[in-house]
């Protein structure tokens, strides 16, 4: 493959590399170049304008391709230049065309477009086709060179119907068509057949006629005589069939005395005048006076009209046929120079009823018989001679009157042919030559208008669908519509002529007329092959390739056996007679029988059986009337799996394990019913524990009582105690806030335990609920404004509602509560109490975190409730104080539902109902007359950063919890031997470690947002945080919750209550352990690694260790060798050398080297010496030995090392942030 680009040079492709290679010759201007190609000479052809056409031989050497100019032939400077199938074809500066033979190697003159170009404009393409070129231009149309062997001049131009731009020409691989691509009119099809259809539209600007075209007429003088319904008469002198008129003429009523507008037939009345009928009479054309006169005729007294047909037998004898009126007579005396009529007869049918008397079409048969056609009664034959009439009636062919109107008549060797309302009819003459109805034949099934019959004995017939050609000989047909470029396809009665001069057809129809006129060229038989197209199952359309499959190399369709109602569509190519095959199909295995489909190229199949058919298909072409041979198609019906090889093992194999699987269904029954009772036990069981969970809960709250009383009272004196100094005080006050809560949450637990057990007395009466639920919400009021909170208070005035007071204080005010713990700093929080539909509605809404969907449902699980106690925490849902809500609202038969947006709102909805007064006075316990609990702040809160001073000499430990109390707790702990950092969340921490790593860090595990575990990740996969300590505390003893704390990268798992003493000694060794691997690392002596794998004696270790304190301390001397060392350590060199080579491989010459690069490296990044100052330090005396032996050991000069270090540490902290 040759490629000529824009930079004017060429390229070849070489396909074993894939890459475009240039080739050495000199570049050329890509404006210029027309035309590129290769013959079969294998020359290469560069044609350009003006006179730069190159031509080179393509030499092949293996792989590459060079090129060896040639000589091109002589020529004028080119315009344009064009390809075809072995030539060029070029038109030249003097617009001259010629034909080169790249076989031959001979130009051939062809003919001069001067006159065409400089009316057309640019030629944008050439293409021969047989001996004629055709040529188009980019905005003019398209013009044909007709070869014309016998003329001086050989090529004559031909016009055709095409006027826009052409873009380019294509000849057709299998058919003699040239594609014509044009612009803004689509694709033209140009090919050449045994006839030339011209299409000319009177429904243009041109002629402006608007009007059917009823009757055509091409006289001696080739003027072309057009009669329209309602526009007059049209008239085209000179005309000629592929040229376009230059002018025309109208008559009219208005301009002549034409009798009327609506034109029905033209006939020749001897040769000076040409008769015409109308709507209104006869007029006749005078050729010598080129005079337009009227005809008047009156028969039996009426003048004649409605006039469809004219025929003149003789001199003086006029038959004429009227719509209406039946068919006249007139006999004429012509002795003067006007014809005058003596008289005229006119023959009525049907006792002369009008409707009766439709007479369309005449015909002669000879020179003594005449035949009309009418419209309902069939034909009629007259003998001239004698007046004697005959009917012929069609009744016996088709259930429909139609076939009884007759619009054309025609006789040839075949028989009678007639235009009917049903169709083409034929019939033939009898023993006696007389025509026999009975014998009648229907051709097509749409109404014909005419019939006219070419040179070569076909017939041609106008219908309201377009033109039929038939062949009666070879009983071939083909019909033609606007798929063959038909531009008038719904035809008229009465248009249609045939000049026996020419032998060209005239066919008028609706909106103007088609010639048809016989060419010499002879087509060539076309027998495409057939093809599968399409397949559609149940109706549906389907892609046909998903389901070809190949066998053998031959393509087989192959379909499921669940589609047995299915159909295939077969294709033939062929644009010029697509629609005149006739189409035969046989399944082989089904049957023998050839199935005729007719046009359609549709197989319906339904049913058929799993396996195996040869689906055969031939066609008929009706052009030329031959068959073809039939081709094969595999189809291969799938069956089901139930009739497949491997069902049949299937079924073995079944029947084998049959008594197996009765075997199975047992134990699995039985496995179910275990199942079930397994089930039904773990039920109660669960219930059981929950049952012994909370009489655990309420009896060892009862144990507590004792214990909490004795806490609380010396708390008390404790805190009333006047000398009790503010470190006991702060301890006290700690111990009394912790006592507050558990003895609430005894409370609680008291409270679920009765509602459970239904021991909960109910009070109903009339209470005023209003006033008792403002008392309570105000409650909470110091602690909104202290918070910065929005708390609104929308409370209907003095509503009064049979209810329990205990009951309703006791769910508002947890309510409240919850959302006050719930709801962050300067949030909101609103109470709603309203009545709706004789309920009164309690609506609680806070702003805050939020319930997720997944944790709705668990809010009032009665099962989960007592296991969240054991882990409640200041931030942790213990649920306890929401299920007595949901109780109470149950016992008092209302509803409580809750509607959450994660993030956004929380909305807590109490319904409750009006019960009946039941008249008790239930006396309340000491908790039930308590006030509701109101959240309390904590007295030792500490801030975010704990508040001592920080001292630089102390170690830093960072203590993360979100119970205030365990924050202050742990932190005063460490307050005295470290510097503490003590956060209320995870988040914050994280945050201060961009600031100051601290030396330690102890966090508690459960904890909202960011939990232990999660901080313990985050801390431990940071390459700039894993290295610091990190101590888990939790309430969590369970060994699962240990090993996931450890699991996260927690050095050390520590469970509440805790021994302080112990958590003090485990943060010094953990801090001490980490200052222990900083001064390893630090030294020189991790750089080294000694015999691995083998362990060393004491004295091998003392070696060791004396060795690297001589070199610390003789580091910075440049002269520090072998000998030195040697002799600082009390060996010769030999002995020392003796010693040191079974500890490792290194010479003592690398391990200085190495010991002096290490502590260069480790200055360079922790310090800010200089290069000069870190060379007298680690004992180098020459720059470019020091940056050569440290390139070789990190792969970067020193500065550069240490850039990358600072960029190393300065990504990883935009990581943390991110």
């Amino acid at each position: 493959m040759l490629v000529l680009k824009d930079d004017g040079n060429l390229y070849h492709y070489q396909q074993e590399n894939q890459k475009f290679l240039q080739l050495n010759i000199s570049s050329m201007d890509f404006n210029k170049v027309l035309s590129m190609t290769i013959d079969s000479n294998n020359l290469l052809w560069i044609f350009a304008t003006g006179n730069n056409t190159r031509c080179y031989r393509l030499n092949h050497t293996g792989k590459s391709v060079t090129l060896i100019p040639e000589k091109p032939f002589g020529h004028h400077g080119l315009k344009h230049a064009f390809i075809g199938e072995d030539s060029a074809y070029f038109i030249d500066e003097t617009y001259a065309l010629y034909e080169y033979s790249f076989s031959n190697r001979q130009c051939y003159y062809i003919a001069d477009l001067k006159d065409e170009i400089e009316k057309r404009g640019e030629v944008s393409s050439i293409i021969k086709r047989e001996n004629d070129f055709c040529i188009g231009f980019k905005s003019s149309g398209l013009i044909v060179l007709k070869y014309e062997a016998n003329q001086k001049i050989k090529y004559r131009i031909e016009y055709t119907e095409i006027q826009s731009g052409i873009f380019c020409l294509m000849k057709d691989k299998f058919q003699d068509i040239v594609w014509v691509a044009t612009d803004g009119e689509g694709l033209y099809m140009l090919y050449n057949d045994t006839f030339t259809m011209t299409n000319t539209l009177l429904n243009t600007p041109a002629y402006q006629v608007n009007n059917p075209v009823r009757s055509l007429y091409l006289d001696p003088q080739q003027t072309l005589w057009i009669g329209t319904k309602g526009s007059g008469i049209l008239r085209i002198p000179n005309y000629l069939v592929n040229n376009t008129p230059e002018k025309h003429d109208r008559l009219i009523t208005g301009n002549s005395t034409l009798t009327d507008n609506s034109v029905y037939c033209f006939a020749p009345g001897g040769k000076d005048r040409l008769w015409i009928g109308t709507e209104n009479g006869i007029n006749y054309y005078s050729y010598s006076t080129h005079q337009l006169k009227e005809l008047a005729v009156q028969a039996n007294g009426t003048k004649v009209k409605y006039v469809h047909s004219i025929d003149q037998t003789n001199d003086s004898t006029l038959w004429i046929s009227t719509v209406g009126e039946g068919i006249v007579k007139v006999t004429l005396e012509n002795q003067r120079k006007d014809p005058i009529v003596k008289h005229a007869t006119r023959t009525l049918v049907s006792n002369g009823h009008m409707a009766s008397n439709y007479f369309f079409t005449s015909y002669r048969e000879s020179s003594s018989t005449l035949w009309f056609g009418n419209r309902g009664l069939g034909a009629y034959r007259i003998d001239v001679r004698t007046g004697e009439m005959a009917q012929f009636r069609f009744n016996n062919l088709v259930n429909s009157q139609t076939a009884n109107d007759v619009f054309a008549i025609h006789k040839n060797e075949q028989g009678y042919w007639l235009g009917t309302g049903s169709g083409l009819l034929r019939f033939y003459s009898n023993e006696d030559g007389n025509p026999d109805s009975i014998s009648a034949k229907l051709y097509t099934n749409s109404t014909v208008h005419g019939i006219l019959e070419d040179n070569r004995g076909n017939l041609w017939v106008s219908t309201n669908q377009g033109l039929m050609r038939l062949n009666p000989q070879e009983q071939t047909k083909q019909t033609y519509n606007n798929g063959n470029g038909l531009a008038v396809t719904e035809f008229s009665d009465g248009a249609f002529y045939k000049d026996n001069a020419t032998g060209i057809l005239f066919f008028g129809g609706v909106n103007g007329f088609v010639t048809v006129k016989p060419d010499s060229y002879i087509t060539t038989d076309y027998m495409p092959e057939i093809s599968l197209k399409g397949l559609s199952i149940f109706g549906k359309e389907y892609n046909l390739h998903d389901f070809l499959h190949y066998k053998n190399g031959k393509p087989v369709l192959q379909l499921d056996y669940k589609h047995n109602f299915f159909q295939l569509n077969f294709r033939i190519t062929d644009y010029i007679n697509g629609n005149d095959y006739f189409y035969s199909y046989k399944l082989k295995e089904a049957s023998d029988q050839w199935i005729e489909n007719g046009v359609s190229p549709n197989a319906i199949f339904s049913n058929l059986s799993p396996g195996e058919y040869t689906l055969f298909v031939k066609y008929r072409n009706n052009i030329n009337g031959k068959e073809s041979h039939p081709q094969a198609f595999t189809i291969y019906i799938v069956p089901p799996w139930y009739l497949s090889t491997w069902a049949y093992v299937g079924y073995f194999l079944l029947g084998l394990l049959l008594c197996t699987g009765i075997v199975a269904y047992a134990f699995y029954t039985y496995r179910l019913k275990r199942q079930h009772m397994m089930k039904k036990m773990e039920r109660q069981k669960k219930e059981e524990v929950y049952e012994s969970k909370l009489r655990f809960f309420t009896n060892i709250t009862h144990e507590f009582c004792t214990p909490l009383t004795l806490i609380q009272g010396p708390c008390e004196k404790i805190l009333t105690h006047k000398e009790t100094d503010i470190y006991t005080h702060r301890y006290a006050k700690m111990i009394q806030q912790n006592v507050e809560k558990l003895n609430g949450l005894i409370v609680e637990l008291l409270e679920f335990r009765r509602l459970e057990t239904e021991n909960k007395m109910l009070s109903i009466q009339p209470q005023p609920v209003s006033e008792k639920l403002r008392d309570i919400a105000e409650s909470f009021g110091d602690m909104a404004e202290n918070r910065e909170m929005n708390y609104c208070l929308d409370i209907a005035p003095e509503l009064t509602w049979n209810t329990d007071l205990s009951c309703f204080n006791k769910i508002a005010g947890n309510l409240i509560s919850n959302a006050f713990k719930y709801t962050p700093d300067k949030g909101n929080i609103s109470v709603t109490l309203y009545t709706k539909n004789e309920r009164l509605i309690l609506k609680i809404a806070n702003t805050g975190k939020g319930i997720t969907p997944e944790n709705l449902g668990k809010i009032f699980d009665r099962y989960k409730i007592l296991d969240s106690v054991e882990m409640n925490g200041k931030n942790s849902r213990n649920g306890l104080g929401l299920a007595i809500c949901k109780n109470m609202v149950t016992l008092l038969e209302g509803d409580i539902n809750i509607e959450s947006t994660p993030g956004e709102l929380t909305t807590f909805t109490v319904s409750l109902p009006s019960l009946p007064p039941n008249g008790q006075e239930v006396p309340q316990t000491a908790y039930e007359a308590a006030s509701p609990s109101i959240p309390t702040e904590e007295v030792q809160e500490l801030p975010e950063k704990y508040t001592q001073e920080f001292d630089a000499n102390k170690q830093t430990v960072m203590v993360i919890d979100d119970d205030p109390s365990m924050l202050w707790f742990v932190s005063e702990i460490f307050t005295e031997k470290y510097n503490v950092l003590s956060f209320n969340n995870a988040q914050k921490a994280l945050d201060s470690l961009e600031q100051r790593q601290p030396d330690l860090i102890i966090s508690d595990v459960m904890m909202p947002d960011i939990d232990g575990l999660s901080f313990t990740s985050t801390i431990k996969q940071h390459k700039l945080w894993s290295h610091i300590p990190l101590i888990l505390l939790s309430a969590l003893h369970h060994e699962d919750d240990q090993v996931k704390g450890l699991e996260s990268g927690a050095d050390a798992y520590v469970t509440k209550p805790f021994n302080v003493k112990y958590l003090e000694k485990m943060v010094y060794h953990l801090i001490r352990r980490e200052e222990n691997l900083k001064e390893y690392y630090s030294s020189a002596l991790s750089t080294f690694t000694w015999k691995e794998g083998s362990c060393l004696h004491k004295e091998e270790q003392e070696f060791l260790e004396k060795m690297t304190e001589v070199i610390e301390k003789n580091l910075a001397n440049p002269d520090l060798q072998v000998e030195l060392l040697s002799k600082e350590m009390g060996y010769s060199s030999r002995q020392f050398y003796r010693k040191l080579k079974p500890l490792t491989d290194k010479s003592p010459a690398d391990i200085i080297k190495e010991y002096r690069l290490s502590t260069a490296e480790r200055l360079l990044v922790s310090s800010n010496f200089t290069i000069e100052e870190l060379m007298d330090r680690t004992g180098f005396t020459n720059r470019s030995t020091f940056y050569k032996a440290f390139s070789q050991r990190y792969g970067m000069p020193p500065r550069q090392y240490c850039e990358q270090q600072k960029k190393n540490v300065k990504e990883g902290q935009e990581i943390t942030n991110t």
